[in-house]
């Protein structure tokens, strides 16, 4: 069976074909990844307004764009084709991700093509109207965040995480719209909005990058994994009160090894 670049997650959608086609997707979702954060952190220190800080910025939106679009595509993919196949703890192979957590960056994916729209400049991004945005767009994008923590809470696990990456984009989402109706023709908080646009999904991209490539790098140090367990897709596992015994345990330990 084939796997993930990096993660070794299971890659099964019933022919080598079909298998490359998502390969090739998720490799181009990879070095837009990469190319994200650090072309940010160029924006970030150049001079604003210099050619270096315009041309990384211009480098980190289009990243971002296929990050979005990418992720977006590969995590439909995996929520309804082969789900079994691609959601099930193979020896060799690590284990895939939650349902939970393809959600959640499914919805994240939406919310920073929203950003997107209203952060760059028109040339960039052309667009009709924001009020249009604001009222039709906005509304789509926390509607669909609460129905997606409505059926994570009710149906999946809410215990992985993958809710406070909704709920703090959706929060974004608002603050941004909150900016838009009044002031089309106030540079400041116009050059506000972008500034706070382009921060969140800075910090987006370099925590991302953090959790794709630090377990790869643990990977290639340690190995794979090569027990088998079973895996429903809402690891870790119903709530029980070990979760927050298991907590407190993990963080006196950590308090006695600093003290």
């Amino acid at each position: 069976m084939e796997s993930t670049f990096l993660l070794h997650k299971p890659v099964s959608y019933g022919s080598s074909f079909a298998n490359s086609l998502f390969l090739m997707m998720l490799l181009l979702h990879i070095i837009a990844g990469a190319i994200a954060p650090l072309s940010g952190i160029v924006a970030f220190t150049a001079r604003k307004g210099s050619k270096s800080h315009v041309r990384s910025g211009r480098f980190f939106a289009w990243s971002m764009l296929i990050v979005a679009l990418t992720g977006i595509m590969l995590d439909v993919l995996r929520l309804c084709f082969f789900v079994k196949e691609n959601h099930t703890k193979y020896a060799g192979y690590t284990m895939p991700s939650t349902y939970p957590a393809r959600l959640g960056f499914l919805f994240v994916g939406l919310c920073i093509l929203y950003i997107l729209r209203e952060v760059t400049p028109p040339r960039v991004f052309r667009r009709q109207s924001r009020e249009t945005a604001v009222t039709v767009v906005l509304t789509l994008l926390v509607a669909t965040g609460l129905v997606l923590t409505l059926i994570i809470t009710l149906r999946l696990n809410p215990w992985t995480g993958a809710l406070w990456m909704i709920w703090t984009f959706i929060l974004i989402v608002i603050i941004m719209s909150q900016t838009t109706s009044s002031s089309d023709k106030n540079r400041a908080a116009d050059v506000a909005r972008h500034r706070f646009g382009m921060s969140c999904m800075a910090a987006f991209s370099w925590w991302g990058a953090l959790q794709g490539f630090g377990p790869a790098i643990a990977i290639a140090i340690k190995g794979d994994d090569p027990s088998t367990s079973t895996y429903l897709g809402n690891q870790p596992g119903p709530f029980s009160p070990a979760f927050f015994s298991s907590s407190l345990a993990g963080h006196r330990s950590f308090a006695s090894q600093h003290i």
